[in-house]
């Protein structure tokens, strides 16, 4: 059933009665984009994890959220997510208790908060938050990236959380952000264009290329410390100052994606259609085509930036005639899941998606031995599947080779193939 939770606006001048500080903007403050040059001090590099490595999807599963205090989201948004994950909230020590009470007196389950003490600049947690990876060894860790941003307590948050959780901390050393990143969990990720250009070593400014031509210092860092083997690097077809994908498209599955849609009058038509064009010719990581579905925007609402969190999906909603089909849309595409929709201070370019985000199960590694088609089954499929991959007929990605080698002696080869023939028969 479609549910839809109106929260009403929130963070204009206070949430609930309580007052907020003066938050920074999405974009650049003038003072900040003087001081750009800072994001370069910034970075740092530490060794990859020990390979082979898979860098986790939203839509896998998770045991939390990260949000930060003073909130960028509804308390009633945060008591939803808090009946079923660990809410992580950021907070300065001083503020610890201006966020207990805040919470405990909007109905989140206090059961499951966890304070990560550290101030930050900003609530967008999507855009500095970790990404997250299982190593070759199994064991789920944080790769950190150069936060886009000129703010230095929301670029170690990371790093904060790696301490909290006690997990491995690494780091490589390009600039990012969270809400230009959407990965399927399976070697495959895409972008806008600014994964390239904000990155000096690029030596790129294209700004309309779909895709644009590679670029090894960034492709490089993605593989050896993400294990991403392609990299769909667009460009931004919302042609709006944050240029980040999460504004009109993600992955919802190893086999589906959401890409936003528009009047044919829409200033935007073309560049949307033309990106929607190029993903639908992209292949799954099975060698499948996407299936990708279309939400219509037609004033630019932001349906695509949504959280998937484990069986529920939450979308941002504007009480608008169009929120019903884009529930429709989510709840066609991911008929397994709870689709709630939920109101709140969102803009086209800054809505829920940007403002939380997931903390997976830190003891989930997805997919058994065998499983190299990734469906969740071991048969005969995956007999084919690998037959293929030994003969060369078909490219594995780095996870497919792990789950497939059997003997762990880094290829894959006849032997594996019996062994999992072996493992089917019994």
């Amino acid at each position: 059933m479609i549910n839809l939770i109106l929260t009403g606006l929130f963070l204009t001048l206070s949430i609930g009665s309580e007052p907020i500080q003066e938050e920074l903007p999405i974009g650049f403050t003038p003072s900040e984009w003087e001081n750009r040059h800072i994001i370069n001090d910034m970075g740092n590099r530490t060794d990859p994890p020990p390979g082979p490595v898979r860098n986790i999807a939203e839509y896998e599963p998770m045991q939390g959220v990260l949000i930060r205090y003073p909130f960028g989201i509804s308390t009633s948004l945060i008591s939803e997510m808090s009946e079923d994950v660990t809410i992580y909230c950021l907070v300065s020590s001083s503020q610890q208790n201006s966020a207990y009470n805040s919470m405990n007196s909007g109905n989140v389950n206090m059961e499951n908060v966890e304070f990560i003490l550290g101030s930050t600049d900003s609530y967008w947690t999507r855009d500095y938050g970790p990404w997250w990876v299982v190593d070759g060894n199994g064991d789920m860790g944080i790769v950190d990236f150069t936060y886009n941003r000129p703010r230095p307590n929301d670029n170690n948050a990371p790093y904060k959380v790696s301490e909290h959780l006690d997990v491995p901390y690494y780091s490589a050393d390009f600039i990012s952000t969270g809400g230009n990143y959407m990965t399927d969990g399976t070697g495959i990720s895409a972008s806008t264009q600014i994964a390239y250009t904000e990155n000096s070593q690029c030596g790129t400014n294209d700004q309309s290329s779909i895709p644009l031509p590679p670029c090894s210092y960034v492709d490089n860092a993605l593989s050896d410390y993400y294990g991403i083997n392609t990299y769909h690097v667009v460009a931004d077809p919302n042609d709006e100052y944050i240029d980040h994908i999460d504004c009109w498209g993600k992955y919802l599955s190893p086999t589906r994606m959401l890409i936003r849609e528009v009047s044919a009058s829409h200033s935007q038509y073309q560049e949307i259609e033309a990106v929607a064009e190029y993903f639908e010719n992209t292949l799954t990581s099975t060698g499948e085509e996407w299936e990708v579905f279309r939400v219509y925007t037609p004033n630019d609402q932001p349906y695509t930036n949504s959280l998937i969190l484990n069986n529920k999906v939450f979308v941002p909603v504007m009480n608008s005639q169009w929120d019903d089909d884009a529930l429709e849309v989510y709840q066609a595409a991911m008929p397994d899941h709870e689709v709630l929709g939920f109101t709140g201070s969102w803009q086209s370019t800054d809505a829920l998606h940007c403002r939380v985000k997931g903390v997976p199960d830190l003891t989930y590694t997805a997919y058994a031995d065998g499983d190299v088609n990734m469906d969740e089954s071991i048969d005969v499929l995956d007999v084919v599947m690998l037959v293929n991959f030994v003969l060369g007929a078909v490219e594995p990605t780095s996870t497919q080779t792990q789950i497939g080698d059997f003997n762990d002696d880094g290829i894959l080869n006849i032997l594996d193939v019996i062994s999992l023939v072996n493992q089917i028969t019994g």
